[in-house]
Order: structure tokens, then sequence, then C-alpha cells
């Protein structure tokens, strides 16, 4: 059986996501990677726009306080999409934070 690694660069959307009291009331622009590994068969496809869906709507509605709490949020949720992803690996960045880089964590989780 193949393995197929599902990409999502540079998912970009508006978001609460920091502890600081600014960060609080002022969405910032969060940019979303992700790797989703699947066994690859006709049945086990993935629906790229449902993985896209699944980061934005959790990332803002959540409005998380921290980039690494987002991450475990989005992975256990990423993972009920279908049941045959094997690895996920999402990174966040907050781009607007440091002038001139980009700034945030990853994770990686393998089922």
């Amino acid at each position: 059986m193949s393995k197929v690694t599902l990409l999502v660069e540079k998912l970009e959307f508006e978001a609460i996501i920091g502890l600081l009291e600014e960060e609080r009331k002022t969405p910032q622009t969060v940019q979303v990677w992700a790797k989703v590994e699947i066994k690859y068969k006709k049945s086990s496809l993935v629906d790229y726009t449902l993985i896209c869906e699944t980061i934005k709507n959790t990332i803002t509605q959540s409005k998380f306080f921290t980039v690494e709490e987002a991450l475990f949020a989005l992975i256990d949720k990423i993972a009920t999409i279908n049941p045959h992803i094997k690895k996920i690996f999402l990174k966040i960045l907050k781009p607007g934070i440091i002038e001139n880089t980009a700034v945030g964590a990853s994770a990686k989780k393998i089922f």
C-alpha cells in the first residue's frame, strides 16, 4: 500500500490567538502549513477543502491563547476527518509579530 502526503501551504487568515491583551482584542494574520499522510487507496482520499475549512474554523472560533494549544486542538480535529490519516504535521506562524520574520511553532502526531 502506498502512502501519500497531502499538503496545505500558507493558508492565511485573520484570527485572535495569543496571550497579550492586544492579541486578545485585535485579530492578526495567521499562516498554517499542514502535511497529512494517508495510506492511499481510492476510498481513502481526503478532501483538501475540508482540511482547510477545519483549520480556519477551529482557530477563528476558539480564539486560542497559545499557538501550541491551537496545534494540538487542530491535530485532534483533523484526525477525525478520515480514518486513513496516519500522520499529521502542522506549523502555525504569526508573521506580524516580529519585523522581517514569522514566528510560531510546529507539532507532529503519528496514529
